[in-house]
């Protein structure tokens, strides 16, 4: 069976012809075209010149015309040094005219249809522009793209705003500006993260906007304040807010018709109309979310972003494939797409302009919006080149600037010394990890239902050690690690507990425990919100498209709240629990008859931790002020005795003091 001829640029003086026809008369005009040689199915061709990539359209074989696509070329080295360009991408606003670039050295013609004129746009090095007179805020717009010989709908990948057709042209001159400026940290060990989605954090509340952007803002009766309020008044320095960019997966008019996490990367730098309260107005979606981050920053609360540069949703529906196919993704050694984030569609951050969109969003994100840090899904997956630029550039912009991810050493196709995982976290400064060994020590494994320490286990008292003093066995300093037993995926830990305990008390006190041992670790503690108050998501693992019922905070506060503030307002106020570097002589910790016994030291006092996962009688001599205790202590013939899991904090005076 004969199938029809296609041929494709795979290089620059290279062509492929899919085909086992015999082939005697082979042209494109302006070139010298020669046989090179046969390989299975595919017949090569070399030119004498190297290709215009942005002209040559059509082949000539055997006297019949023939389209000639985009192959291999886009994936070569050659390619990706020979287009790289350092300017401005997207719309260039200015009151009088404004100016539209894009990347596309292969297109052929790219055509801006902006509010239904269409301009032809020029070419130059691999850039399309044209500038088009006139005062253009709040025009839609889109591209069409003619790679071979047919022209295609493109949204733009650099568009910062959309209503629920298409892009929009702002001036964000005309939107909300924010008075507040970033929040101020000295070092990362200062801050105390607390994971929250949009949605799941009003949409059981009393407030009018439920669910979305503003909702967060809004006086709740209920919380006797809005939501940022109680979080700040937590204890909790920073915010980071599952993915807000645009993403696939929701009905942005029907909010209640589906559920989404947000790891599905749509459009990078413009917000998604399913956290707004009016998603078809896009200077609505900006402003109602500059005035959640000004609101924050008036409290003093940073705001972290979620963000996902691994991978996007659905590689036909990302409009970088139409302007420039298969350069944005990552292939293997064969050239076959690769998914190790499962998808099929992972994103090749070592391409010059792959890191360059993906650094030009998040300065749009801190420029813009004062966003105070990002935190990277599956960040193993990215190069170390880009998380290292990338601060740096950030560093520019807010040189408070949190950045830390998912460093999980999965298996990819660069180089096992490119990944950016906690392996090479040493050749990442400024670079924090999620503590997988802390969350597996301390809540255990979830498929074996096997306990960990903060659930009971009496295993896993070495490891706890390591974790509580910050992890030196994997990390070069303690802020590269970020201590958590939850967050948004995998099971809540309360639901974990369910696999061991059936008595609620019993499920709450190990919970407490844990919260309570994040605050004392080395380290950067991390907490799920909703973490303090026994969240529960009925025991779903992967949440990420289950309804309201399933993901939503229910705000019943109870005294556990006054413990967990309580802890943190102590770790506030002793540095000896933020520092930035291992140092043996200030912390000391060993264990002995099942408890852990874990002394910070100071020239003028010490902070003895008391630290035991069971309900066995723990009986001490009193050895100072009694700072912090979990669970209720006894006093026994001048012991103090403990008897439920917990951490016990007594302040000890040392040295001469007047």
């Amino acid at each position: 069976m004969v199938k029809k001829m296609k041929v494709f640029i795979d290089d620059f003086n290279m062509i492929r012809v899919e085909s086992n026809h015999y082939i005697h008369d082979i042209g494109i005009e302006g070139y010298q075209v020669y046989w090179y040689k046969n390989e299975g199915y595919n017949q090569y061709f070399k030119v004498d010149k190297p290709l215009e990539l942005h002209v040559v359209d059509h082949i000539w074989i055997n006297e019949v015309k023939y389209p000639l696509y985009i192959g291999l070329v886009t994936l070569t080295k050659g390619f990706d040094k020979k287009y790289q360009y350092t300017g401005k991408l997207g719309v260039i606003y200015q009151e009088k005219e404004s100016t539209f670039k894009v990347f596309s050295p292969v297109a052929k013609e790219v055509k801006l249809v902006l509010d239904g004129d269409i301009f032809d746009m020029n070419y130059n090095q691999g850039i399309y522009e044209v500038t088009v007179p006139g005062k253009h805020h709040l025009k839609p717009y889109h591209y069409l793209v003619r790679l071979v010989d047919t022209f295609e709908k493109a949204s733009d990948p650099y568009g910062i705003a959309s209503n629920l057709e298409s892009n929009v042209v702002v001036d964000l001159n005309q939107t909300y500006q924010q008075v507040e400026n970033f929040v101020s940290l000295k070092k990362y060990t200062d801050a105390v993260i607390y994971e929250g989605h949009i949605r799941d954090l009003t949409i059981q509340l009393d407030v009018e906007s439920k669910g979305t952007f503003l909702g967060v803002v809004e006086h709740s009766n209920h919380l006797k304040s809005n939501v940022l309020t109680y979080i700040k008044k937590l204890g909790v320095t920073h915010l980071q807010l599952l993915p807000v960019f645009d993403f696939y997966g929701v009905d942005d008019v029907q909010k209640d018709a589906s559920y989404n996490w947000g790891y599905n990367p749509m459009q990078y730098f413009a917000l998604e109309g399913w956290l707004s309260d009016n998603p078809n107005d896009p200077i609505r979606r900006i402003n109602e979310f500059k005035m959640v981050i000004d609101a924050a920053h008036q409290l003093k609360l940073g705001i972290n972003m979620d963000v996902v540069y691994n991978h996007v949703y659905e590689r036909a529906l990302f409009p970088y494939d139409k302007f420039v196919p298969g350069y944005f993704f990552r292939h293997d050694k064969n050239h076959q797409p690769t998914h190790s984030a499962f998808l099929e569609n992972d994103i090749e951050t070592t391409r010059f302009m792959v890191r360059k969109l993906i650094i030009d969003s998040l300065v749009h994100f801190v420029e813009h919006y004062k966003i105070d840090g990002f935190r990277f899904d599956l960040m193993g997956l990215m190069d170390l080149d880009t998380m290292n630029i990338l601060r740096e550039k950030l560093l520019e912009f807010n040189p408070n600037i949190m950045i830390y991810g998912e460093g999980w050493n999965m298996d990819n196709a660069l180089p096992k010394a490119l990944r950016s995982n906690m392996h090479n976290q040493a050749l990442m400064p400024g670079v924090g990890h999620f503590n997988d060994f802390y969350r597996n020590t301390f809540k255990g494994a979830l498929h074996t239902k096997e306990l960990g320490y903060a659930t009971g286990s009496h295993k896993h008292i070495e490891e706890a050690m390591l974790g509580i003093i910050g992890s030196p066995h994997m990390f070069t300093e303690p802020a590269k690690s970020l201590n958590y037993v939850e967050c948004h995926d995998n099971l809540a830990l309360f639901d974990t507990l369910d696999f061991n305990y059936q008595d609620e008390k019993v499920k709450k006190t190990y919970q407490d425990f844990a919260n309570h041992l994040i605050a004392i670790s080395q380290g950067v503690p991390f907490y799920h919100a909703g973490q303090e108050l026994y969240r529960t998501k009925m025991g779903v693992e992967n949440s990420y498209n289950s309804p309201d019922a399933i993901n939503k905070i229910i705000w019943k506060i109870d005294k556990s709240v006054s413990n967990f503030k309580k802890i943190l307002k102590i770790r506030k106020k002793y540095p000896l629990y933020r520092l930035n570097h291992y140092d043996d002589k200030a912390v000391e910790i060993r264990h002995e008859n099942g408890y852990i016994l874990y002394t910070l030291k100071s020239k003028t006092y010490e902070l003895v931790h008391y630290i035991k996962n069971d309900y066995k009688p723990l009986v001490i001599n009193p050895i100072g002020k009694l700072l912090f205790n979990s669970k209720k202590t006894q006093v026994e013939h001048d012991k103090i005795v403990f008897n439920e899991p917990g951490v016990y904090i007594y302040y000890k005076k040392v040295g001469n003091i007047s």
